[in-house]
């Protein structure tokens, strides 16, 4: 860790103690001056930016005022009443047509002289009566409704439909390569509309309204838009962008949040980026006569250059304070830290094993008595080292004889791990093997059991054929010596065939019995996927157990579908339904008056569900999540190995890739739940 000097330290408090609450008090000064600041700003602001709306609006006003006054004329009624019968009569080819066209230019050309664009007389039906312009940037269709002059359009609706003076936002017209906009007013007479007047206006009076911002703040200006659906457009020069055209629509997108703000009606002002991509402080508000937006706007730099210029004046004041405290700081540190520099000088020489070293005790009275207590701590330091370096050498030994210790136990548990990690693996050999002979088990007391069920048939066959050879042979002697009658020899004829048809019988079955035996043997033995279908499968097994089945009162039905037809291992499903079906008989019904076992399965798509369920006496809760452990049984010591069960789960789970559940209740029985995935 770095440790600073006795000046520093001094600079560092002096510097806390004088400057933090400077520092503190002049920026809270500074920051409530600059909020009073922005603050008065604003209203300023916002009175410029009402000022300019109430300029805007009566400028509006009386140009429509104009307009209006110009539909009540009696010059403009007579007109209408003049232009309308020689329009449709005569067209416009007519040579009184253009002679009252002329008439009218003269009476209406005060309105050019005053700054109007144009004065047009619109019939009912939207055609172009007259133009003080001769309308010659007006579209050659003379149809009040084409797209291309969408504001003389919405005048005209408006007076047509709502019989109303209204004004058009400004819009640019490449023709006359200037922004013009139009207002309307109907013409009546005892409240039937007869026509429409319009005066086209341009920017420039808009414009000089705009550019007289006020104030002395250079970067101010006035922004007016209107929007059109999707679109808006500018209704004054920009003043920071020579190339913007007033009138052109431009994506509703390029929208500044203020601008969006008042063509929405709100009224607001605060902190925005204008077209420029600038800070700037904005007040946004809504013209509702023409239905467009206004910002009057200034430059945050601007606006903040006085706080700028004040914040610069007390960093300097700050900064001439801070020359200050280092000079103070660093005189008296000198004063303060010459003793200790002594007494430092002396505290190496005891680093460096000189313990008998004294200090002559000087200077202020702190200094002295720490003098004083250094050369006692020096005499003590002294009788410490002696007895540190005996203590020292005592513990070497006892941290020799620990290491050697340990080293001892490390070996000795390095060994007890092998042995332990061997006999883990002779564990799991010893599994598999016991594994492999309860398989082999119980495929011996299959066998054992085919033995025994083989035995009647081949019993009833031969003594059914010892029956046959012995009437054969009284019927030669019956023969030989001429006592064969016809009803005798029909009598061992009788004998006789019942003798052949018990033996046939009995032969049968014996070949049934060794099919049955042969093709269990073999599947249980089959480590190779094949089709085959499940219920046959189930049948050869049952007919294969069933010198095992018998010694218990339980009904087996095989409920799986005749259709169900699977490619998986045979040899594996031989050998789940085995130790299932066993495993229910031993441990469900032995004791038991009598019940019923049913194995059934379900298909669909690629996923077969097997359920083995019985009605046998059920499994206790507490022994339900331990079945399928290698050796659990409560057979133990009754021939019970405990591997049935766990053969079942590590089939189903690794050979399978399936899963297996088991639901009981104690005295109601016990269903098992196979699923796996196969290819039917």
């Amino acid at each position: 860790m770095r440790r600073y000097n006795l000046s520093t330290m001094l600079f560092v408090w002096l510097l806390l103690s004088v400057m933090t609450p400077t520092v503190i008090l002049s920026g809270l000064y500074l920051s409530s001056f600059k909020q009073a600041f922005l603050q008065q700003e604003q209203v300023h602001l916002s009175q410029f930016a009402d000022n300019k709306v109430k300029q805007i609006e009566d400028y509006i006003s009386e140009r429509i005022a104009d307009v209006f006054s110009l539909s009540q004329s009696a010059e403009t009624v007579e007109a209408f009443s003049q232009l309308s019968p020689l329009y449709r009569q005569d067209g416009k080819q007519s040579q009184n047509y253009h002679q009252l066209l002329v008439e009218l230019k003269k009476v209406y050309q005060h309105y050019q002289d005053d700054g109007y664009l144009d004065l047009l007389l619109i019939s009912p039906s939207g055609e172009l009566l007259f133009s003080l312009g001769m309308n010659n940037h007006l579209p050659p269709s003379e149809n009040t409704d084409s797209e291309t002059v969408s504001g003389l359009n919405f005048v005209v609706k408006r007076a047509k439909y709502f019989l109303e003076s209204s004004s058009s936002s400004f819009e640019y017209y490449p023709p006359i390569e200037q922004a013009v906009a139009f207002i309307g007013s109907p013409v009546l007479v005892q409240g039937r509309l007869i026509g429409i007047v319009v005066l086209q206006v341009d920017s420039q009076i808009i414009q000089k309204v705009t550019l007289e911002v006020g104030g002395s703040r250079s970067s101010r200006e006035v922004v007016v838009a209107a929007r059109q659906g999707d679109y808006f457009s500018y209704q004054v020069e920009l003043k920071y962008d020579a190339d913007s055209i007033v009138g052109e629509p431009q994506p509703i997108s390029e929208l500044s949040e203020s601008l969006s703000k008042a063509l929405s009606g709100r009224r607001h002002i605060g902190v925005d980026i204008d077209y420029r991509g600038v800070e700037v402080l904005a007040a946004s508000r809504y013209i509702p006569s023409v239905q467009w937006g206004l910002v009057f706007k200034e430059d945050m730099s601007e606006v903040v250059q006085v706080y700028d210029q004040i914040f610069q004046l007390g960093l300097l004041i700050l900064f001439i304070v801070l020359i200050g405290v280092l000079l103070v700081s660093g005189l008296l540190g000198r004063k303060l830290a010459n003793p200790f520099e002594s007494m430092t000088q002396m505290t190496r020489s005891i680093a460096s094993g000189e313990t008998d070293t004294r200090i002559k005790p000087e200077g202020f009275r702190e200094s002295y008595e720490l003098a004083l207590c250094f050369n006692q701590m020096s005499h003590a330091l002294s009788l410490a080292r002696e007895t540190l370096e005996q203590q020292v050498e005592e513990r070497t030994l006892e941290l020799t004889d620990e290491i050697d210790l340990r080293q001892n136990k490390e070996a000795a548990l390095a060994e007890s791990y092998k042995k332990l990690n061997l006999s883990m693996k002779n564990l799991q050999a010893m599994q598999s093997q016991l594994i492999e002979s309860e398989k082999m088990a119980a495929l011996g007391g299959l066998v054992a059991g085919f033995a025994h069920e083989l035995n009647t048939p081949i019993g009833v066959a031969i003594t059914a054929s010892s029956l046959l050879l012995r009437e054969l042979t009284i019927l030669e002697q019956s023969y030989t010596s001429d006592e064969l009658t016809e009803a005798v020899f029909k009598q061992y004829l009788d004998d006789i065939k019942s003798a052949c048809t018990l033996l046939e019988k009995n032969l049968k079955r014996s070949a049934s019995l060794v099919r049955d035996f042969k093709l269990v043997a073999v599947e249980q033995t089959n480590l190779h996927k094949e089709k085959f279908v499940l219920h046959d499968l189930i049948e050869s097994l049952l007919t294969s157990l069933s010198p095992e089945t018998k010694k218990y009162p339980v009904e087996i039905t095989n409920r799986v579908g005749a259709y169900i037809v699977v490619n998986s291992y045979p040899g594996d499903f031989y050998q789940v339904f085995t130790n299932l079906i066993l495993n229910s008989l031993i441990h469900g019904f032995s004791g038991h008056q009598g019940g019923e076992l049913i194995i059934d399965a379900s298909i669909a798509e690629n996923l077969i569900t097997i359920t083995v369920a019985d009605n046998g006496k059920g499994i206790p809760q507490q022994n339900c999540s331990s079945i399928f452990e290698p050796f659990f049984t409560t057979k133990r010591g009754q021939g019970g190995s405990g591997l049935g069960l766990s053969i079942v789960y590590n089939i189903v789970k690794q050979k399978l890739h399936g899963d297996i559940k088991v639901r009981s209740t104690l005295g109601q029985g016990t269903e098992f739940i196979i699923t796996c995935p196969v290819k039917h």
